[in-house]
Parts: structure tokens; sequence; C-alpha cells
């Protein structure tokens, strides 16, 4: 992420939209940023890592607009508009035959796509594009032959809608006899996927629904419950979704990500063209 302070602007420019999520008068979007503004600023501190910028400014607007999650009725209805197109690609299938090939490339078409101020045809008509463009880094074989050697596979899941097109990923692993695991956040932040989301998705059988026991923004491995660290070092592998699960999770173990580079230091990290759709191997720090 972002060093602290710049993040700062970027997230009172979320705050605006978490605001506008809510109502549309001029005067509660002022009175929210101003409350935001005003209390970080008699805080006095940013905290130690730049996720905590947007999760105070995040907990400080929810009490201003007096709900629990502003978004909710938003992402209901991008996980509703998401399963309609996951229909649709099952029944018309746009990329490989090999079920698992085809769900990490959907997984990625999930990441690349923005759910918000979209109908459901160009959702379609995007995810159609996305699934026939070919990654600007692409490890998927090496995901493929990392899960055909595991026994358990953990997906940490990034936005609401988006969630719903990692299904057949967690399915295909799942029918493979691989436990699998998909991660959600403990609550509601912005539009990261919950497990309302999760259920909306209609993810069951042997896919087991966990958190990481505490609010965070990203997924930060100190912060979470010490259960939830077991878990992740037990697994024999982590995939991981999203820009701001790769900026906040730490290379403690292999992981693979699954992302669209939309942030600057994202594509610079990893060297490749911003906004490129990524499928990506990072070894463990050392090795």
């Amino acid at each position: 992420m972002k060093p602290i302070p710049d993040c700062v602007p970027d997230a009172l420019s979320l705050i605006i939209a978490t605001a506008k999520a809510v109502s549309d008068d001029d005067f509660i979007h002022r009175k929210v940023l101003l409350k935001v503004m005003g209390e970080i600023a008699e805080e006095g501190d940013l905290g130690t890592h730049p996720a905590d910028v947007y999760l105070d400014a995040w907990e400080i607007a929810c009490r201003s607009l007096g709900v629990k999650d502003p978004y909710e009725n938003e992402k209901a209805r991008g996980d509703k508009a998401a399963l309609g197109i996951l229909r649709s690609l099952e029944e018309n299938p746009v990329c490989c035959q090999d079920p698992l090939r085809n769900a990490i490339r959907t997984s990625l078409a999930g990441a690349m796509l923005d759910y918000r101020g979209l109908g459901r045809g160009d959702m379609q008509e995007k995810i159609v594009e996305f699934l026939q463009d070919a990654p600007v880094h692409d490890d998927s074989e090496l995901l493929v032959k990392a899960i055909d050697r595991a026994q358990t596979v953990m997906l940490v899941a990034n936005r609401a809608g988006e969630i719903v097109l990692d299904k057949p990923l967690a399915e295909a692993i799942a029918a493979l006899g691989k436990k699998v695991y998909v991660v959600v956040s403990a609550k509601p932040i912005f539009l990261m996927a919950t497990e309302k989301d999760a259920t909306n998705a209609g993810f069951s059988g042997d896919i087991e629904v966990v958190n990481p026991g505490t609010a965070m923004f990203g997924l930060m491995q100190e912060r979470a419950s010490s259960e939830f660290r077991s878990l992740l070092a037990e697994v024999d592998v982590v995939i991981v979704k999203g820009s701001t699960n790769f900026s906040t999770m730490a290379p403690q173990r292999e992981l693979f990500f699954i992302l669209k580079a939309s942030q600057d230091e994202v594509a610079d990290r990893l060297k490749v063209e911003k906004d490129g759709g990524v499928i990506i191997r990072m070894p463990a720090e050392g090795e």
C-alpha cells in the first residue's frame, strides 16, 4: 500500500463514495467527511499500517451515518448480478474446457470487473472480454500443479460480487477431493466480501467459509486470530484475490495471487502494466 500519509486523501475519497451510497444529500456528504477528517485529526495517529487509515475512516463514517454497512444493498445487487453472469457462463463456457483452468480464468475475470455503475448486460460483455484476454503475468500452470499436490486449499476472497465468480474455482478444487476454505471479512468494510456475500454466492458442501477473527482492510496475518493464523500456516495452498489483500499480506509463506493491478504501487511491485490481469506465485520471503 501507499505510505500512511498518502492514504488519507484516498481514504477520504472512499468515504465520500460511502456517504453517497447511503444518501444523495450533499449536506450529509459534507457532514460525514468533516466528521471523519475531524476525528482522524483529533486522534493525531494514523496507525502503524496504511490499512489502518481506511479502517478508522470507515468506522467513523458508519457511526456518523448510523448504519452498520452502507454498501449492504449495493453488494447484494452485485452478488445477484454476478450470479446471473455465472449461470450464463456455465451454459455457454468461453474459456478452456478443463474445469480447474476455466475456473481460474473466471476468478481472474471477476477480479477485473468493476461492479459499480454497470448493468448486468455490460458486466456480461466485460466478463467475456476478460476471459478472452491473456493475463499480463500468468502462473496458472504453477497454481494447477500446486493444487494437484495439495490436500487443503485456502481462497482469500476480495469483493462482494467478485466472490460469486470465485465459486467455480472453490468448487473445482473441492471436486478434486481437496478441503477448501474461503476467507471473508469478519465485518463489513467498504465493498469487501463478508459471510453474507458468501451465503449469497451459495458456497456449500466441502467448502468452509471462515474469517480472520477481526475487522481489517485487507488481510494482515499478524492481526488475525490465533486460530486463523494456525489455519493459514497449515493449509497446503493459499490463493489470494485482490490488490488490497496483496498489499497487506506479508510474504511469510508461498502465496498465489489473482488480481487486477489497479494501483500504481501494485503494478510497479509486480513489474506489470497497470490494470493488467495477474495470476502470480509469490514465494515465501527468503525462498
